[in-house]
């Protein structure tokens, strides 16, 4: 019997390779979506923020600063305060410790500053211009001489109450009679048929202070933190 000739086995045997796989159609969608998706969030987002910013501005601007003839602004508080408080009008009257109290009533205080004088005083009034006249022509001709307007007080007010208020240059005389060149703030407002009127003298110093007056600070101090009765 002739031997047929067989193929001797291989040496090697390779795995078969693996069946080659293919994203279905709902995952070859999905990863577009969800990238469309969080550009839209991120595009929200962004409007978001430059129509906080353009409203923000909108705002601010919306109110223009006072750069002329304004009333002085206090920044920060005094490091001490003392108060006053009407017994005939019920207000009170916040203050620096530092100043003295020359005299007082039921109806109101005056003050010795670092310079010069304060005086708060109440009345039974509706018009806060009237006061502020009345206090410029009650001024003792034999003291004030030569009182003169400077100007306006644009933004002026006692607490939270808008009112009028002036400049004025004068000349004070002392008891040696010598005259000192002084400016002379007023301010008035009225509230619930009481009127106050601020009213403040300092030797001038027009070099270094806008208005003339060296304390014009905390007398503007003072006026904010008035409280109405």
């Amino acid at each position: 019997m002739l031997l047929q000739a067989v193929a001797p086995p291989p040496v090697y045997r390779y795995s078969p390779a693996p069946p080659a796989t293919y994203p279905t159609l709902g995952q070859a969608k999905l990863a577009p979506v969800l990238i469309a998706g969080v550009l839209i969030a991120v595009l929200i987002a962004v409007a978001l923020v430059v129509g906080g910013i353009a409203v923000s501005q909108v705002a601010r601007n919306s109110h223009p600063p006072c750069t002329v003839n304004c009333a002085p602004k206090f920044i920060s508080p005094l490091p001490e305060e003392a108060s006053f408080r009407s017994a005939a009008y019920d207000f009170q009257v916040n203050y620096s410790s530092r100043w003295t109290v020359r005299q007082k009533d039921a109806s109101g205080i005056t003050l010795g500053t670092r310079l010069g004088t304060v005086q708060v005083t109440g009345s039974k009034s509706t018009s806060a211009d009237q006061a502020l006249q009345a206090t410029v022509a009650g001024l003792s001709t034999a003291k004030w001489q030569d009182v003169t307007l400077v100007k306006p007080l644009k933004g002026a007010h006692i607490g939270e109450v808008q009112g009028v208020g002036a400049v004025y240059s004068a000349n004070l005389v002392g008891t040696s009679q010598t005259a000192t060149r002084v400016r002379i703030g007023i301010i008035a407002a009225t509230q619930h048929s009481v009127t106050v009127v601020v009213f403040a003298s300092d030797p001038a110093d027009t070099k270094n202070f806008p208005n003339g007056l060296a304390e014009g600070q905390e007398v503007d101090y003072l006026c904010t933190e008035f409280v109405w009765g």
